[in-house]
């Protein structure tokens, strides 16, 4: 793989991971009191978010990482759904904050729509995950502060991933990466909202 082609997966891996960290970091707070919350939503953040990726940059480091087919999940998608997954039972054995749970299936929706669109086409995880981010992270900002700075602070939180989606545009294949974000953002944050409807 070019050198080139190596940066813009590890920025891509990189990049995912931090958007669905602070989604996992932020949603059991609207469930949880802070003290409750915090060790869900650091443990969450850790297991999904970061551990998948530094595996995978480690695996791909020592050249010990098996080549998947062009329509399969990426390697840091496939481990970050499948702890998702394992992560649901325990929330729901040890009743935990649901609207984690709602964040963790918003996760492992906008898996499984790239793991199908990715039969047909080629999308990127992380344009994914900017579109489902900017609806998250803005709701669930708006949600945490009550009244006008809130608001404020809910759009500025949803226009920091849209604003990144947008720029992606300019670097190649804007129709297929604004349609993997709009994609995101009706699976992920529509999934995300639905269960969060009735987590609350």
């Amino acid at each position: 793989m070019p050198h080139g082609a190596v940066r813009e997966t590890a920025r891509t891996m990189v990049g995912a991971s931090l958007i669905w960290s602070l989604v996992l970091l932020a949603a059991p707070f609207l469930s949880f009191a802070p003290g409750a919350a915090l060790p869900w939503g650091v443990g969450a953040a850790l297991l999904m978010g970061v551990f998948p990726a530094v595996l995978v940059s480690w695996l791909e480091r020592r050249n010990d990482l098996r080549r998947l087919p062009p329509s399969s999940l990426p390697p840091t998608v496939l481990g970050a759904a499948a702890l998702a997954f394992m992560f649901q039972r325990i929330i729901l054995w040890l009743q935990g904050p649901l609207a984690l749970s709602a964040a963790v299936f918003a996760l492992l929706a906008a898996a499984v729509v790239l793991l199908v669109a990715n039969a047909f086409t080629s999308w990127s995880w992380l344009d994914l995950s900017l579109g489902a981010g900017a609806v998250i992270l803005g709701v669930t900002t708006a949600l945490l502060l009550p009244g006008l700075w809130g608001s404020l602070a809910g759009i500025l939180a949803g226009a920091v991933p849209g604003v990144s989606l947008a720029v992606r545009l300019w670097h190649g294949s804007p129709r297929t990466r604004l349609a993997a974000g709009a994609a995101g953002a009706a699976t992920g944050g529509g999934i995300f909202l639905w269960l969060l409807a009735y987590a609350s």
